[in-house]
């Protein structure tokens, strides 16, 4: 389980390489990555993924509604990639409950439970 496999690197290197996943994936370098683990589940939080362009967008209903609908589809794409890069961090299977994309704020959040 993660927390028997020194917590904080886990988070670390969990952080980095969803970090360098997104860069490569999406073109933009989160901000920041949080990562928490509590019993049998992860939560991952990607900050300030928008480019400015999308974050223009987002300053409208209209905007926000399109950006919505295409950051859906592309997070469905890196939903089996986000899975690994968990699952080999925590030296388990999980399974990605929930990914969304909050265009308001510019940041991804994922839940994964474990086991």
């Amino acid at each position: 389980m993660i927390a028997k496999a020194g917590h904080q690197d886990v988070h670390t290197d969990l952080a980095q390489a969803l970090q360098e996943f997104w860069d490569e994936y999406a073109g933009i370098r989160p901000a920041r990555v949080r990562v928490v683990s509590g019993e049998g589940a992860i939560v991952v939080w990607l900050e300030e993924v928008l480019s400015p362009a999308e974050l223009q967008m987002a300053g409208t209903q209209e905007g926000r509604k399109m950006l919505q609908e295409l950051e859906e589809r592309i997070l469905e794409q890196a939903r089996p990639q986000l899975q690994r890069l968990v699952e080999s961090a925590a030296g388990q299977e999980s399974t990605l409950a929930e990914v969304h994309l909050d265009v308001q704020n510019g940041g991804v959040l994922g839940f994964f439970q474990l086991g």
